[in-house]
């Protein structure tokens, strides 16, 4: 395990101004990380990129552990909110576009800062306490359920939840594998369109999803 035993945020910010604060180091962090690599990267150069003293970032992390928890956060909070205004705009599109353009905005988020993710997956354990992946996967897991379910053209009843399971599983390695080795993925579009017959294969179950 890499992380500390404790890295949790040292001070949890009630006032505005103490928020605003919590805020410009979380962005300064996520920004040094994606530059860098998680282990070059420092608490001083986070410091640094907040415009603050190194002592007031202490104050509300104790260590770059504690950072990078927080930017992960902070990532899982932007990415539910992109999928959902994705969803939001494509909810009159055919079914074929609109996941083409829900795949293109979250697969264009995640190669826009490979360093991020590979920061993530490599520094943050899978089974780590300090990270609410479960809530995360709840949350999208429902977002996706209740875009599909509204949809006239997905008519899969009881077995809408485990495609729901298959879809995101399928996203999610696909997503990791493209920041992990972004240089050699296969082109961007090659990867939405292949992504979008994947998931309306889940979708149209016994049908040619090129059809």
């Amino acid at each position: 395990m890499h992380l500390q035993s404790d890295p949790n945020q040292r001070r949890q910010p009630k006032q505005l101004r103490s928020r605003l604060m919590v805020e410009t180091i979380v962005e300064a962090a996520r920004q040094i990380f994606a530059d860098h690599d998680f282990k070059t990267a420092s608490t001083n150069l986070i410091a640094e990129r907040a415009g603050i003293s190194i002592g007031s970032l202490y104050q509300y992390f104790p260590n770059k552990d504690s950072l990078i928890l927080a930017v992960q956060k902070k990532h899982h909070d932007d990415v539910l909110a992109l999928v959902k205004g994705a969803m939001d705009r494509s909810h009159d599109l055919p079914l074929r576009d609109a996941i083409s353009h829900i795949v293109g905005a979250n697969l264009d988020m995640h190669l826009q800062s490979p360093r991020l993710h590979a920061a993530f997956d490599e520094w943050i354990p899978t089974q780590s306490k300090h990270v609410d992946r479960e809530t995360f996967q709840q949350e999208m897991a429902a977002n996706v359920m209740n875009f599909l379910s509204e949809r006239s053209d997905v008519d899969l009843g009881d077995q809408l939840k485990p495609a729901v399971f298959v879809i995101m599983n399928m996203v999610r390695s696909v997503m990791h594998a493209a920041v992990q080795d972004c240089e050699t993925v296969p082109d961007r579009h090659q990867i939405i369109e292949s992504l979008t017959v994947g998931i309306l294969g889940c979708l149209t179950p016994g049908t040619s999803a090129r059809s």
